[in-house]
C-alpha cells in the first residue's frame, strides 16, 4: 500500500512538472511587441479607371453644374503609418496622399489622390525572422480634381470623396528585434458616393463610382 501511495504521487509529480517544462520550452516572438511607425510605398499607384476613364463626365440632375472624371497615370505612393504590434496582429492607421497627372480627352490635368487608412495585419510564424502575413482593412480615399468642376462661367476643383476596402498578403523580415521590412501585393477596392464642385453642394453618387487598384507594396517599421 505505501508503495501505491509512493507510486501514485511521484506519477502526479512528474504529470505536473510536464506542462512547466513545455512552457520552459517554448520561444518567446522575435519581433518586439508595441508601438512602432513605419512606411509603405507603392512604385506605381493608379485606379485602374473603372470610372476615371479620362472619357464621362458627372453631371448634377438638377442643375447645369458638371465634373470631369480624367483618368490619372500612374506614381509613386507613399504612406506614413503609425500602429501598435501584439504578438500576431498589428492595427496600424496611415495616411497618404500623391499627386497625378490626369488626362480627359485631348486635355492634360491635376488630380490629388489622398486616404486615411485603418489595418489590421496578422503575422504567422512569429518565432522566427521571416513572418508571413494577411492584412484587411478600411479606407476613407478622397480625389481632388484641380479646375476639374464646371458652372458657366466659373470653375473650380472637384472633389470625390467615398470609402474603401484594403487587402495585403506578403512576408516581413526582422532584421533586428525593433527594426523589420516587408514586401507584398496590396490590392485596394474604392467607392466614391459623394461629390462636390463650384457650388460647394454635397451630391450624392447613385450608383458609386467604383475603382480598384493593385500593386506590389514594399515596407518598413520600428518599434519603440
Amino acid at each position: 500500500m505505501a508503495f501505491m501511495m509512493r507510486a501514485l504521487l511521484v506519477t502526479s509529480l512528474c504529470v505536473l512538472a510536464l506542462p512547466r517544462a513545455a512552457r520552459c520550452q517554448e520561444q518567446p516572438a522575435f519581433a518586439k511587441n508595441g508601438p512602432f511607425l513605419a512606411v509603405s510605398a507603392v512604385p506605381d499607384f493608379t485606379l485602374d479607371g473603372l470610372t476615371f476613364d479620362g472619357s464621362t463626365i458627372y453631371r448634377e440632375v438638377d442643375g447645369d453644374e458638371f465634373m470631369i472624371l480624367p483618368r490619372l497615370d500612374a506614381k509613386r505612393s507613399m504612406r506614413a503609418i503609425v500602429g501598435f504590434r501584439s504578438t500576431r496582429g498589428a492595427f496600424e492607421v496611415g495616411y497618404e496622399q500623391t499627386k497625378h497627372a490626369g488626362t480627359f480627352l485631348d486635355m492634360t490635368g491635376e488630380a490629388t489622390f489622398h486616404a486615411i487608412t485603418f489595418d489590421e495585419r496578422i503575422f504567422f510564424l512569429t518565432r522566427g525572422r521571416i513572418q508571413p502575413y494577411g492584412l484587411l482593412g478600411l479606407s476613407l480615399p478622397w480625389l481632388t480634381v484641380k479646375d476639374g468642376s464646371f458652372l458657366e462661367p466659373d470653375v473650380a476643383d472637384g472633389s470625390f470623396r467615398g470609402f474603401g476596402v484594403n487587402t495585403e498578403l506578403g512576408v516581413a523580415v526582422f532584421v533586428h528585434p525593433r527594426v523589420g521590412i516587408n514586401a507584398g501585393y496590396r490590392y485596394r477596392a474604392m467607392w466614391f458616393d459623394s461629390a462636390s464642385g463650384v457650388t460647394d453642394t454635397t451630391y450624392k453618387l447613385r450608383p458609386r463610382f467604383r475603382e480598384t487598384t493593385g500593386s506590389i507594396a514594399i515596407g518598413a517599421s520600428f518599434t519603440f
